[in-house]
């Protein structure tokens, strides 16, 4: 482990690491376009980032931005579904979004001999897609087939649950994915409404990546797309958090759970998420990795269970902490125990200075893995960017790191993981409400289809 140290303090020193990517601002008119040059395979990647995402959603129609970029490629005017999804396949394109509650990114990647065509087709989608009912039914059941087996997937069920607990009452509390009942009330008229939204009262940014020859589709995103650059000025800010005042402990109930997942942490503030490289380098310490103090005390020492993790991470205005784990039904309150007596023995500085510097080491050898690929270096741009963080931040971060002490760590654990103000989910069987009642007097029980 020395060496791996050693290693990697040669690799940063002291100074600020540099992308191996050359990045550059560009305007097009009204279009803020950041361009990453990447010249080692004559491929590209376009990608549209709007300053809004899901909670745009009404609560009666949650899951509706989620629908409306994810048929974006259902039909229009001249092509049904299939004639897009061939012509796509033709030039060796892909076309997908992700939609956050905060934010919607995605677009084309492809060759860059066919950049042209492709972006056309692109153009036209936003354009003239028409969201045929046909296609829209067959997506409805699709969603709805897909959240009733969830049934078969209890860590989906635990992360689904724990958000929209943990959230509170918050504008992103529900999933992006919306649920049974609100999936069912979005209409033709819905999705038509909400893409025009996006593409004329949202801001918005372009990201590419490639060999510089793939500016030459200026023309086509400024006149062929449809886009209002000019006053499309909307960015979604998310209403400042309200945290729990005391811990909630609840068990979602499900049939047949030969095992109980269990999810812990809650909503951050502002001020909480301040402090980037700390956040992450003390997240990580806790429950990131082998030389982790959660693996090592949940797996290595108790063998409770085969895979432990924390994470601690910040958007624009706010942010989560959380906890990931799962055990056999019998040992769900000593996974628990043993979790509280980690977070609390972290907070109190019980580990050693090798620990400490074995997981610094971890975290610096893997960050160069950051700029792998230019799509992995640009996925931390865009985040960058729609925090309103300097990509200093990014490329500043092992330096800093470097600098950070044992007790800052302690420090920001105690803060991210106060014992008496968590959420705590356990997700099983109904009988454990009679063992779990017994040490946790406020446990509340709820049902996994509540959260359908």
């Amino acid at each position: 482990m020395k060496i791996l140290i050693t290693l990697t303090l040669l690799l940063f020193g002291s100074s600020v690491f540099s992308s191996p990517l050359k990045t550059e601002k560009i305007k097009w008119g009204d279009i803020d376009i950041t361009f990453v040059e990447d010249n080692k395979l004559p491929l590209y990647s376009v990608r549209f980032y709007f300053a809004d995402g899901a909670a745009s959603d009404t609560k009666s129609r949650a899951g509706e931005t989620q629908m409306t970029f994810d048929l974006l490629t259902s039909g229009t005017r001249r092509f049904n579904q299939k004639e897009i999804s061939d012509n796509l396949e033709f030039y060796g394109a892909s076309m997908g979004f992700n939609v956050t509650h905060e934010y919607v990114v995605g677009g084309v990647a492809g060759l860059v001999k066919d950049i042209i065509p492709t972006m056309k087709q692109v153009c036209h989608l936003f354009n003239d897609t028409n969201y045929p009912t046909s296609e829209i039914k067959k997506s409805k059941k699709l969603r709805v087939d897909g959240l009733k087996s969830m049934i078969n997937s209890h860590d989906s069920i635990a992360d689904r649950a724990f958000r929209e607990i943990s959230m509170g009452e918050s504008e992103v509390s529900l999933p992006v994915e919306g649920k049974l009942e609100t999936i069912a009330k979005v209409s033709q008229k819905n999705l038509r409404n909400k893409l025009d939204y996006f593409k004329n009262k949202v801001r918005k940014r372009l990201y590419l990546t490639g060999p510089r020859e793939i500016l030459k589709i200026k023309e086509i995103i400024i006149h062929e797309c449809g886009f209002n650059f000019a006053t499309s000025n909307f960015v979604r800010n998310i209403a400042p958090v309200k945290k729990i005042a005391k811990q909630k402990i609840v068990l979602v109930t499900v049939p047949k759970a030969n095992q109980a997942q269990l999810r812990i942490g809650r909503i951050l503030d502002k001020e909480e998420i301040k402090n980037i490289p700390l956040l992450m380098f003390s997240s990580k310490f806790l429950g990131g990795g082998f030389t982790s103090q959660l693996m090592k005390s949940v797996r290595v020492k108790s063998g409770l269970s085969y895979s432990v993790g924390a994470f601690a991470a910040g958007q624009r205005g706010y942010g989560r902490s959380g906890i990931s784990s799962f055990t056999k039904n019998e040992t769900i309150i000593d996974l628990i125990e043993t979790i509280k007596n980690t977070v609390i023995d972290v907070s109190n500085k019980n580990f050693t200075a090798e620990e400490f510097e074995a997981s610094r080491g971890y975290l610096l050898g893997s960050y160069p893995f950051n700029f792998e690929s230019s799509d992995g270096f640009v996925d931390n741009l865009i985040q960058l960017d729609h925090a309103g963080v300097a990509w200093s931040e990014f490329y500043d971060l092992p330096s800093k790191v470097q600098k950070i002490h044992d007790s800052e760590v302690a420090k920001k654990v105690a803060q991210l993981f106060p014992w008496d103000k968590q959420v705590v989910l356990i997700l099983g069987l109904k009988s454990l409400g009679k063992v779990l009642r017994k040490t946790y007097k406020n446990l509340e029980v709820v049902s996994w289809k509540k959260f359908l």
